[in-house]
């Protein structure tokens, strides 16, 4: 049971973010929602095939704003809410393909799964660099490699969405 908890606890976590952005979509103005994805990520708001720098901006900005709450003493403790609110944001993303009945492959090939991949990722960096007090807090060298190639998994992904995009957006 040790060992499967924190798995159980993550995927909490990404269900009930993605469920309350859902929610939320529900709930929030068709003007408001187009603004938030207008700041958040423009790239589903646009018909054409979007430029390198704004695929790789929000993620750059996610593993930023992750790092920074790993290092300030206070902040560290809701690192977690990183992934979290990335996934609150997949799901409002997802209520507005979903309701945008002509986006369906763009949700179903491009927008669902790699969202899901970097909400994953974040969750699991973000655990494994401040896990809870119960857990030995300290990071071994043995978890700086796994998070080592949970970055590079990351990147990975990066990269195969910026090669899978343009041919997503001639569907």
């Amino acid at each position: 049971m040790n060992r499967s908890f924190p798995l159980i606890y993550l995927l909490g976590l990404l269900v009930v973010g993605y469920l309350g952005g859902l929610w939320l979509f529900s709930h929030m103005p068709n003007e408001q929602v187009n603004q938030l994805i207008k700041w958040m990520d423009p790239r589903i708001l646009d018909d054409k095939v979007p430029s390198k720098l704004s695929s790789i901006l929000p993620q750059l900005v996610s593993i930023f704003l992750l790092l920074l709450f790993a290092t300030h003493l206070i902040l560290r403790y809701i690192i977690l809410l990183i992934g979290t609110m990335r996934s609150v944001f997949w799901g409002i993303c997802s209520g507005y393909l979903i309701a945008q009945e002509t986006e369906f492959w763009s949700y179903a090939l491009w927008w669902f799964p790699f969202q899901l991949l970097y909400c994953s990722l974040l969750l699991l960096i973000g655990y494994l660099m401040v896990p809870p007090h119960a857990l030995h807090p300290q990071l071994t060298n043995q978890k700086l490699k796994v998070i080592g190639v949970l970055g590079c998994i990351y990147l990975l992904v990066i990269a195969i969405e910026l090669f899978v995009l343009p041919y997503i957006h001639v569907l």
